[in-house]
């Protein structure tokens, strides 16, 4: 086997104002594993802009392979048009402006985004967490995840999310997303690779075995001594 391949990185890139907890029920045992951390975005910056200076710790001398998770998803997205890595795997997010909701965009015209500091996002993402799909038995994984972000945040990336203007189909790309997802609603016009029925919005934490074996078989191609069963 070709050792680059062997060498192979996966970089994770979380949902948005969560922590590399997010990933704890993944398991890539073939596969270098990298936990991709936020930054403070700049006032007014793009999404593609922004994606790019999360780049920075990627190391692009070796392969590597992108997985991002919700907002974490759209960032790989833009980095993949930049980068190109062997593949990048969407979890539970979007790969154009078009799959995502369409209420958003009212707070293109009516930014009340900014007037939520990033102390009350987390409590309101703790408080709403039945929205994400946080059950009792991965409350505390949840928990663990929701640590302090860099410096205004939410308020800028969520305007991120709001003006983000892609519309191309990048290539290598395995999209999973749950059928019970009311952040990002399942949409029966939208191409999925794969789907997860009642997988909710953070299935990563409560479905990660089967998400597992997903990506595990998604990335058979890079390692074919990956066993799929």
């Amino acid at each position: 086997m070709d050792t680059a391949i062997q060498n192979c990185t996966v970089y994770c890139i979380p949902g948005l104002g969560v922590n590399k907890q997010l990933f704890k029920n993944l398991q890539l045992p073939r596969f270098n594993i990298s936990f991709i951390d936020w930054i403070t975005p700049v006032k007014n910056e793009t999404l593609p802009a922004y994606a790019m200076r999360l780049a920075q710790q990627i190391d692009t001398s070796k392969p590597f392979v992108l997985l991002g998770v919700s907002f974490g998803g759209m960032c790989a997205i833009e980095i993949t048009k930049q980068l190109y890595p062997l593949k990048t795997i969407l979890i539970s997010s979007s790969k154009t402006k078009k799959e995502t909701p369409s209420r958003l965009r009212i707070l293109s015209f009516l930014p009340l985004h900014y007037l939520i500091s990033d102390s009350l996002y987390l409590k309101g993402a703790w408080i709403l967490r039945r929205l994400w799909g946080v059950h009792a038995g991965i409350e505390q994984e949840f928990k663990a995840s929701l640590t302090p972000p860099p410096e205004n945040f939410f308020a800028r990336a969520v305007n991120m999310i709001v003006h983000w203007e892609n519309e191309t189909i990048v290539a290598n790309v395995i999209h999973i997303h749950g059928t019970s997802d009311r952040v990002l609603p399942y949409k029966k016009s939208v191409v999925y690779d794969y789907t997860i029925e009642k997988g909710s919005h953070l299935m990563v934490l409560d479905r990660g075995e089967e998400i597992s074996r997903i990506i595990t078989s998604s990335l058979h191609s890079l390692h074919p001594s990956i066993h799929t069963e």
